[in-house]
């Protein structure tokens, strides 16, 4: 049984939707390794719209554009309108954070926000010029803060723990045992969400799980030692979350389209 829906019984939960990954080009119609990345965003957003009769929130977890440019932004703004009652902006490796901030609302950016009885925390694992994460003591601060009597997710564009594939391992966020050490003491936090890797994922730390969200573009194919992309189609997550802290999430892919993808491809900038 699917529970994509924000439809529910007890009209307190919370319906969370997590996009990501869009590598938007400076112009419509940019490929990526041959998939024309405005499409498969276009795609993506479709399902979710026909998914969900109401999101509460929607968080775009990271490179968002291709190269940081900000015609990708602001072309991003009109696709995204009316699709949620907030949106929240991350950036990833690929994403210029000031100009990301020129082209959206600074509400659009927060680095924690509270909704219903759930408290979310974004944290920018970006670093400028660097392709790996890495947890600034002020984005860790932000997770000291949170209320241990609330249910809490947290959300991040790199990953916290190999997934098995060596050439992206190499990318996480590179002081995660830093932010494990502040999740042992925060046992409110239910989950920590990414992007970044192409793929999903579900791992524990503790009682808690790390996630990890498919692209809305090209996939990477798990446990590659080296570049190798999935034939999977690109999806998105989803979140129903209730009052009492119990969630439930899963993936929701594109389907009955054809996407062109050249999987001969060993890498791309």
């Amino acid at each position: 049984m699917k529970h994509t829906h924000s439809d529910s019984d007890n009209a307190t939960d919370l319906c969370v939707v997590q996009v990501s990954d869009c590598h938007l080009g400076r112009e419509p119609g940019e490929r990526l390794l041959g998939m024309d990345t405005d499409h498969s965003l276009d795609e993506v957003l479709k399902l979710v719209r026909r998914n969900h009769s109401h999101i509460d929130l929607l968080v775009m977890s990271g490179d968002l554009s291709a190269d940081g440019d900000a015609s990708a932004y602001q072309r991003l703004l009109p696709k995204l309108e009316g699709l949620a009652a907030q949106t929240v902006w991350l950036p990833g490796n690929h994403d210029d954070v000031p100009t990301m901030q020129r082209c959206v609302d600074t509400a659009q950016m927060p680095s924690q926000i509270t909704l219903g009885d759930w408290q979310f925390r974004f944290l920018n694992s970006a670093v400028p010029d660097e392709v790996g994460g890495h947890l600034a003591d002020s984005e860790l601060n932000a997770v000291k803060s949170l209320n241990s009597d609330q249910p809490a997710m947290i959300f991040l564009h790199h990953h916290l723990r190999p997934l098995g594939a060596a050439w992206l391992d190499e990318q996480r966020v590179d002081n995660a045992d830093d932010l494990f050490a502040l999740l042992d003491e925060q046992p409110s936090v239910a989950a920590v969400v990414s992007g970044h890797v192409h793929q999903q994922s579900d791992t524990r730390h503790g009682n808690q799980r790390l996630l990890t969200t498919p692209s809305t573009c090209i996939q990477f194919a798990p446990g590659s030692h080296d570049f190798a992309l999935d034939d999977l189609n690109p999806g998105y997550r989803w979140f129903t979350l209730s009052a009492n802290g119990d969630w439930q999430t899963g993936i929701e892919r594109v389907s009955g389209v054809t996407f062109t993808v050249d999987r001969t491809a060993n890498g791309y900038a």
